[in-house]
């Protein structure tokens, strides 16, 4: 897959992250460890986002054997 590909899919998925639907999961009254679970989610889900893209944005040659 290249990483045009990658981060397109990678954009469509924080779309749907952050949402008003994924997020109206997560406005109940729910405290998980003492903090509530909407402010966990948010955290978790933006530490997965920068992680992917990290992930997609390292130098390296694609399938098609362009850097």
């Amino acid at each position: 897959m290249r990483r045009g590909e990658r981060l397109v899919g990678l954009f469509l998925l924080a779309a749907f992250l952050f949402s008003p639907v994924a997020i109206g999961f997560f406005q109940k009254p729910v405290l998980v460890a003492g903090v509530p679970a909407l402010l966990l989610y948010v955290f978790a889900a933006w530490g997965v986002v920068v992680a992917l893209l990290a992930l997609a944005a390292r130098r390296g040659p694609d399938e098609d054997g362009q850097a």
